[in-house]
């Protein structure tokens, strides 16, 4: 069985000020002492840096739930935070909050192993499990520093063992977003289903971005079938992208994997933090890969697409 996560929303998933500095100019003076108390304020926040990536991560090693507090006071708050998660982290079956959000007063009453919370109130000090500090002055101040410690509690071995290495791999690495790279592949991760493409899709890109290779993978256990995916995946240097697309085309976990990570990497939100030239040619090579494997971009996202993909 796996362990039990729980994760707090305001200032853990959700970046609280930004939705404060959406608030209308009126709503701004009259709670200045109480924002939480201002109606529809839990409608206007954005996530925080690398966390639906992160929360999809986790909830491939652990039994996550989100568990928050709404105020007693803005019965709105009630209604907004449950259509944070449905925007955010799907509202459909088999997404990974679909009904696990928890809204109380006394967090202590929740039974489980670990909770990631930004503040010891509403009963958060008094949780039986293991308590991890999430702010920017606390132990752990990003969702990169969140992950980089509980991959290492998990209980799900080759997984587990993919994470680990790749997490070793990329770090250091940013993607062209600046954000760190590991976050692609756990992104990448959340899209597929099967144990064996969640593993490729961890390590799809080590071998061709880092120091590692098929050997080391080898080496560590990984067999087979988890390498020769990897392979396909792996473009060569100087290599004309329908020798790749082709290769990855008839290997059936790469061409699952790729098709996942091209949904990730075209994300009209992710396409929109770019430049005008790197959009344009990135936008340019997805298009012709997709091609080349004899899908269509449409199709892709229907299949592999995530709540956030949406504009």
């Amino acid at each position: 069985m796996k362990k039990i996560l729980y994760i707090d929303l305001d200032n853990t998933l959700v970046d609280f000020p930004s939705g404060i500095g959406r608030l209308p100019k009126h709503a701004t003076e009259r709670y200045r002492d109480a924002y939480d108390d201002a109606p529809g304020i839990f409608s206007l926040m954005d996530p925080v840096p690398g966390a639906i990536e992160a929360y999809g991560a986790l909830s491939e090693l652990f039994d996550t739930y989100i568990l928050s507090t709404s105020p007693w006071d803005n019965p709105s708050a009630w209604q907004h935070k449950v259509e944070w998660v449905r925007e955010h982290l799907g509202a459909e079956r088999g997404t990974p909050a679909y009904k696990r959000l928890i809204l109380s007063h006394h967090k202590n009453l929740n039974r489980g192993d670990i909770l990631i919370d930004d503040r010891p109130h509403n009963g958060a000090a008094g949780f039986d499990g293991e308590w991890l500090a999430f702010g920017e002055h606390a132990a752990f101040p990003t969702w990169q520093s969140v992950l980089d410690y509980l991959s290492q509690r998990a209980d799900a071995p080759a997984l587990h063992a993919a994470i680990t290495l790749a997490r070793a791999a990329h770090a250091g690495q940013t993607d062209k977003l600046g954000e760190p790279y590991i976050l692609h592949p756990f992104a990448v991760m959340t899209r597929v289903s099967s144990p064996e493409a969640k593993i490729v899709a961890i390590l799809h890109d080590v071998v061709e971005d880092t120091d590692v290779t098929l050997d080391a993978l080898r080496a560590q256990g990984f067999g087979s079938e988890i390498l020769a995916a990897v392979d396909a995946i792996t473009k060569r240097s100087g290599e004309p992208l329908a020798e790749s697309m082709a290769r990855v085309r008839v290997n059936p976990i790469a061409l699952v994997v790729k098709q996942a990570d091209i949904s990730h990497n075209t994300a009209p939100r992710r396409m929109a933090r770019l430049d005008p030239e790197t959009r344009a040619r990135l936008t340019a090579r997805y298009e012709e890969s997709v091609r080349l494997l004899g899908a269509t971009m449409d199709g892709i996202r229907a299949e592999f697409g995530q709540q956030e993909d949406a504009e």
